[in-house]
């Protein structure tokens, strides 16, 4: 259905459309290994839902997803910039054309979102407590 939305609502170019799945992606792969690597230390489910809600507001509210990061004052832009959403926000909003940033700016949010990814594939790969059943 979003798809169907995009298409008609978007004007993407072939290129735009490749970066918006590509975010789309690295997004999917940052919180899929930051939820494996938060449930080894989770001892139950209830647990795990508080860990899911704290991080569902750091990475939706906080960082500019659902507008431009312009719109935040300058002193409190660093702030988002701890959110790896932040990077595929702009991204995202740049691909679908609704901001321009320059070209180096996109390329700097593309090497810290790979980065991150890596990062914490990483941290889950040595730092997963491996339980014995």
């Amino acid at each position: 259905m979003l798809t169907i939305l995009g298409y008609y609502f978007l004007a993407l170019s072939i290129i735009g459309a490749l970066g918006l799945i590509a975010v789309l992606l690295l997004m999917f792969l940052v919180s899929m290994v930051i939820g494996y690597a938060l449930s080894t230390y989770s001892s139950d489910i209830v647990q795990s839902f508080a860990f899911s809600r704290l991080l569902a507001t750091l990475f939706s509210t906080i960082p500019p997803v659902y507008y431009p990061i312009t719109f935040i004052p300058l002193p409190y832009r660093y702030i988002a910039y701890l959110s790896p959403t932040t990077y595929a926000a702009e991204i995202a909003q740049s691909a679908a054309g609704f901001v321009q940033p320059p070209l180096t700016n996109i390329i700097l949010d593309w090497i810290i979102l790979v980065a991150v990814t890596i990062a914490l594939f990483i941290v889950a790969a040595t730092k997963a407590r491996w339980r014995e059943i």
